[in-house]
């Protein structure tokens, strides 16, 4: 039984790195959509100051219905990684408190091998002061009976 549940602690270990590792890519992909946004944001800036200093100014209203749209798809990716990292984060707590169980019945199992061991040599022991009590008792009833 001992061997099982190392392997199954084994499994969930794994399960519980795979599921972090999975979470971290969905995290680095939000870090993404977030520099994007950032490097959106800075493009308007100067689309701003180059449409204020210049005839530029008469293409800004396309250029920033385009930036409205393009935010908009950069803000509909990232509340889906949002939900994705939520789901992630649940399945890897799932995954977590699995292996958890695992690791709690091995302790359990563990602790109960070591008190019937502690028990049997405690039987051991006491089988041993046993015998030699019964030896003693009888060298003093041989002696006893002898002088």
């Amino acid at each position: 039984m001992a061997a099982g549940l190392k392997n199954l602690i084994r499994l969930h270990e794994w399960t519980v790195d795979e599921r972090r590792r999975e979470l971290g890519q969905h995290i680095r992909k939000l870090n993404e959509l977030d520099q994007l946004v950032r490097d959106l944001e800075t493009e308007l800036k100067r689309e701003q100051a180059l449409a204020g200093s210049s005839e530029m100014g008469i293409t800004f209203g396309a250029y920033y219905n385009l930036f409205r749209y393009r935010r908009g798809l950069l803000d509909q990716k990232i509340r889906a990684k949002e939900a994705e990292i939520l789901e992630a984060r649940d399945i890897l707590s799932r995954a977590f408190m699995e292996l958890k169980k695992y690791q709690v019945a091995d302790e359990i199992r563990k602790r109960e091998a070591a008190l019937e061991e502690a028990r049997r040599e405690q039987g051991e022991l006491d089988e041993l002061g046993l015998q030699l009590y019964r030896r003693q008792s009888a060298r003093r009833k041989a002696a006893s009976t002898a002088g």
